[in-house]
């Protein structure tokens, strides 16, 4: 079975091509989906130029233009090493037979040769929550008045820039249409303050995928100990944090029998520290929302986020599960990305936390794995909430210093469109589905991953740095999540007003 676009901007393009197609059909054939002319159907048949014109569901409509060989630089966030979080699909040297190389190249190509420009990048540091090297030169450029074209930065960043007012407005800016399915609408929606957008994802990096946390569990576990398929659980409905607890209890041994447990033993979850937001968003929890009126609204303390976390620490004080942050003793000092590869091929948990990124390095892992989205908070939760990590995503935007917005929007619009045609099948078909998935449902899984992503604007916006704050309180096991809102509460709350005051002012 040939497996889908696992996400629902993917789906939009299938959604293009059947309006297309549904076009051309005659009306006998179709009676409500896009008929021909009365003239044409009266005659029973379309004109040749109708049955044979193609729809390139991948024109992105722009006008002819020639930009005289000008240079079109992205800053993107990386040191270029290449570093974990990098933004690795800009720009290709050559063909080297690599899908993901050669769809970065080919797009390239074709940009450079349609416009005449040269696309290039500069990586400009890595980036931080709060800060970093990156937020921190991009910020001194712009207030020098460097001339920058565009920038893919991370989360926390891009936010940064808009809340201080370093930002275009995306959405105003001539030829990007936010509308087109190149863009995740997801992003739009939810990163929009008074339906003005600063920043967005999409087609145009892969990175917002990458970023995606999700959970990989190990078959042969399930199937030694006669586990319920965790396919199923998700598929059924069932797949809920009581689950993910008793499977995990049930699995948890102190194999080497010397009393204590460690990576040797068996354990029903790893995880880490950024876990915490991962888990607690996928029981229906956001640092901040928009309400009905579309006002930004921090939604850190309620009832529901309040149990939530008593749940979840409870479940991490036991020695079901294991923190990659704070209990390691074999592999001490190594990153978690390694731990992950060490634990699932040793047979050594049944859960882990990971990066979609982290599935790339489980390529050569022997030991079977499947993929999950996070669990839900019980059977009555509607669907799964899916984080895109702010610290990892990837964000297209224009800084107020660029000097031509109008070629900015005309070649950021015709790369995010080249991007969908050449850059997302080579990211899921020949990469995910080719290389790193292990079956057909895993795949099924990436469609309701993708299609459950959820973007926090309150995380994003980093109000009153509440993250920061829930991961120190994740590592010690913290159960008192009334404190940490009391404690933060009226630095979170100044920091929406300056949010709201500050987008209020900025154009």
């Amino acid at each position: 079975m040939q497996a889908s676009r696992f996400s629902a901007r993917a789906a939009a393009f299938c959604l293009a091509a059947l309006l297309s197609c549904a076009a051309f059909m005659s009306c006998g054939e179709a009676a409500d989906a896009g008929q021909p002319s009365a003239t044409a159907a009266q005659d029973g048949q379309l004109s040749e130029s109708t049955e044979t014109e193609p729809v390139d569901i991948y024109d992105p409509g722009l006008p002819e233009a020639d930009y005289g060989g000008e240079t079109f630089t992205f800053h993107i966030r990386g040191t270029g090493e290449p570093g974990f979080w990098d933004v690795a699909d800009v720009w290709a040297e050559d063909l080297n037979g690599e899908a993901l190389n050669d769809a970065i190249y080919s797009r390239n190509s074709f940009i450079e040769e349609k416009y005449n420009v040269k696309i290039e990048q500069s990586y400009d540091g890595d980036a931080g929550r709060s800060s970093g090297d990156y937020q921190s030169k991009v910020k001194k450029l712009i207030q020098a008045g460097e001339p920058i074209d565009a920038l893919i930065g991370s989360g926390y960043a891009v936010g940064s820039f808009a809340v201080n007012g370093m930002l275009d407005e995306l959405g105003q800016i001539n030829y990007i249409d936010l509308t087109k399915p190149w863009w995740d609408r997801n992003s739009v929606e939810s990163c929009s303050l008074f339906d003005r957008v600063f920043y967005a994802a999409g087609e145009i990096t892969t990175a917002d995928n990458d970023a995606v946390n999700i959970i990989a569990f190990v078959k042969p576990i399930v199937s030694d100990f006669g586990l319920e398929s965790p396919y199923d659980l998700v598929k059924n409905g069932s797949w809920t944090l009581d689950k993910l607890i008793e499977l995990s209890n049930a699995v948890t041994s102190d194999v080497d029998g010397d009393g204590k447990m460690t990576e040797n033993d068996r354990v029903g979850w790893l995880h880490f520290a950024d876990s915490c937001a991962t888990m607690w968003t996928g029981l229906g929890n956001f640092f901040g929302i928009k309400n009905a009126e579309g006002m930004p609204e921090l939604s850190f303390y309620n009832d529901h986020s309040v149990n939530s976390w008593q749940r979840l620490i409870d479940f991490i004080a036991t020695d079901s599960t294991m923190s990659m942050s704070t209990e390691l003793t074999v592999y001490k000092g190594q990153g978690d990305y390694d731990v992950i590869v060490h634990m699932i091929e040793g047979k050594n948990t049944l859960f882990t936390w990971c990066h979609m990124k982290n599935i790339a390095r489980l390529r050569a892992v022997e030991t079977d794995f499947g993929v999950i989205p996070n669990p839900k908070y019980d059977e009555t939760q509607t669907g799964y909430f899916t984080q895109n990590d702010p610290y990892g995503t990837g964000f297209v935007c224009v800084p107020i210093s660029c000097a031509d917005t109008d070629r900015a929007g005309m070649i950021i619009e015709a790369f995010a469109a080249k991007s969908a045609e050449l850059l997302t099948p080579a990211y899921y078909d020949l990469t995910l589905q080719g290389k790193y998935m292990r079956d057909e449902e895993s795949l099924e899984m990436l469609d309701i991953i993708f299609s459950t992503m959820t973007y926090d604007i309150g995380d994003i916006m980093n109000w009153g740095g509440l993250m920061e704050k829930m991961i120190p309180a994740w590592n010690k096991e913290t159960p008192d999540f009334a404190s940490l809102w009391t404690k933060n509460q009226a630095k979170a709350e100044t920091a929406l007003q300056k949010t709201i005051d500050l987008y209020s002012e900025i154009g």
